[in-house]
């Protein structure tokens, strides 16, 4: 029987600021009005998918009443007229099925679940944790995993790939390898059971092997620039997918490298070394002008010079004719 939930896991994976004010109080006006503006704008079914608590949205530094009420808040906004996912970060395994069962509750489409984060996990650690949430609720999976970003590089392997196709809520993954032999590898053998969802790649090389969306930040205020790179996958156009991956600039002021836009618009000509993706997403949207308010603690807040260089690489890069945001919509909305 054809899978209709994991056919809607297409496209950018748009990942959701957290709307707060300076003493982290959500604005779920705000998020509202973000959500019906991504929609209005282009990103529904088919052409993308809106998940609320993720890197940028700082899922892991919320409370469990606040993680409730932007799950309700992007079922309520959306209105199914887009598909919806929720960040799901906990190293008990009991705690990321309530939240499994919470989401199908409300009506959200997928999950997107790490495995747990303490010491070094084992395969059948991992595993046992993703049988335990796909037994509890009837939602989709999207399993995430990098292994820079787990105890002792921890990665999916071969073995864990095979075991997770007796999983029937695992629609897709977020992966990311430290091979470029495995990654090809595994994305060739089980390109059709699961719908693989790009996480910084090499241009258009994970799509030709069988990639069918990426996550995505910059499209939160550019959704054209989001829906011309799906477009251009979709209808598999990889050389222009290419070309407007690498449209250059010189916007290192010392000359010494030239970025592209992409780098350009995550601000990759300087560094941040905290734990979370919060404030250097927040930086970044900042220069597009979307203010999203200040980052939940506590993680370690980017340098002037971080801020400093994610505007001035934007501003050069010629990036901003993609960007249609406006917080002036807030506004007139009455939230401002």
């Amino acid at each position: 029987m054809p899978n209709r939930r994991k056919d809607k896991l297409v496209g950018p994976l748009i990942s959701l600021p957290t709307f707060n004010d300076d003493n982290h109080n959500l604005l779920l006006d705000r998020q509202r009005i973000h959500v019906n503006w991504l929609i209005e704008n282009g990103v529904t079914e088919g052409n993308g998918v809106l998940l609320m608590a993720g890197g940028l949205g700082e899922g892991a530094f919320l409370k469990d009443s606040e993680w409730q009420a932007l799950a309700e808040i992007v079922v309520e906004a959306a209105d199914g007229r887009a598909p919806t996912a929720i960040g799901v970060t906990e190293l008990s395994a009991r705690h990321a099925a309530d939240k499994a069962r919470m989401a199908a509750d409300l009506g959200i489409d997928f999950i997107q679940l790490t495995p747990p984060h303490y010491m070094g996990p084992t395969d059948d650690d991992v595993f046992g944790f993703f049988q335990h949430v796909n037994d509890a609720a009837d939602v989709g999976i999207i399993a995430y995993n990098l292994p820079w970003c787990m105890p002792n590089a921890f990665e999916f392997r071969h073995n864990l790939f095979e075991r997770f196709t007796g999983l029937e809520n695992i629609d897709g993954l977020k992966w990311g390898s430290l091979s470029l032999t495995h990654w090809a590898g595994m994305l060739r053998l089980f390109r059709h059971r699961f719908n693989f969802i790009e996480q910084g790649g090499m241009l258009a090389l994970g799509y030709r092997l069988g990639m069918v969306g990426f996550i995505d930040t910059i499209g939160n205020a550019a959704p054209r620039y989001s829906l011309k790179r799906w477009e251009l996958i979709r209808e598999k156009r990889f050389e222009e997918l290419d070309q407007l991956e690498l449209v250059r600039f010189d916007a290192d002021l010392s000359g010494a490298r030239t970025l592209t836009a992409v780098e350009a618009a995550k601000g990759l000509s300087a560094n941040y070394s905290g734990m979370g993706e919060g404030p250097p997403a927040r930086a970044r949207l900042l220069a597009m002008g979307m203010d999203t308010g200040p980052h939940f603690p506590h993680q370690e807040p980017v340098s002037e010079a971080f801020t400093r260089s994610v505007a001035a690489s934007i501003e050069a890069s010629g990036f901003m004719k993609w960007v249609d945001w406006d917080q002036s919509i807030f506004d007139a909305a009455g939230t401002g």
